[in-house]
């Protein structure tokens, strides 16, 4: 059975990852656990806002790497493939993986908008954490409800560095076949939308006190 939190309880579990209070976060988790009988994954999976958003996204999109590795240490790293990066090139196979670990793990959930933890990390241009997610297992070819994958909002907001990496990690699978079709012709095609957020307003969610 599903621990019950009060809506209270969930925003806290939020804002506490959203500023990156993962003393505060791992105790109230504990306390949770305790009183519901589940496990730390279980609360963590139980706490989502209003749009559906948990703590890892909250976590990510601030660059809280710390709080990241924590919350992550509660799952099992699925077992996914590194050429998943290799697909998130494409921009005429954008579809998520179909492996099922990763389309069901916590770290590839998805927001109201149909952003993962990985979007918003791409989106704040956070590097570390895009790092961190990935080797948990995240899917760089999961798509929002605009079509959108991570690379993409990495793109539209100039996190070159973000993109660069993803291109990186390209070339080490693929080498010079990456520029061939690759995240290089990808992130050169990504459609400028006005809307490159999916419609969904991430900064006022994840400031402290917005």
């Amino acid at each position: 059975m599903a621990p019950k939190l009060s809506e209270d309880e969930i925003d806290d579990l939020i804002y506490l990852a959203r500023i990156g209070d993962d003393t505060e976060l791992t105790e109230m988790v504990q306390e949770l656990t305790n009183r519901e009988a589940a496990t730390p994954a279980e609360i963590l999976e139980a706490a989502r806002d209003d749009s559906k958003a948990t703590c890892l996204h909250m976590a990510s999109a601030n660059g809280h790497a710390k709080t990241v590795t924590s919350i992550l240490s509660h799952f099992p790293p699925p077992k996914t493939s590194k050429a998943a990066i290799t697909q998130a090139s494409s921009t005429e196979d954008s579809s998520p993986s179909t492996d099922v670990s990763t389309e069901t793990s916590y770290v590839n959930l998805q927001n109201s908008f149909g952003n993962t933890a990985l979007h918003w990390a791409c989106l704040g241009g956070h590097l570390d954490v895009v790092k961190l997610l990935l080797s948990r297992g995240a899917s760089p070819t999961a798509a929002n409800d605009k079509d959108q994958i991570p690379l993409d909002l990495a793109a539209f907001n100039n996190h070159m560095h973000v993109v660069e990496y993803f291109l990186s990690q390209s070339k080490d699978i693929e080498g010079d076949n990456a520029k061939e079709g690759g995240l290089e012709k990808g992130t050169q095609n990504v459609r400028m939308e006005d809307e490159s957020h999916g419609g969904e307003e991430v900064g006022s969610k994840v400031e402290p006190g917005g």
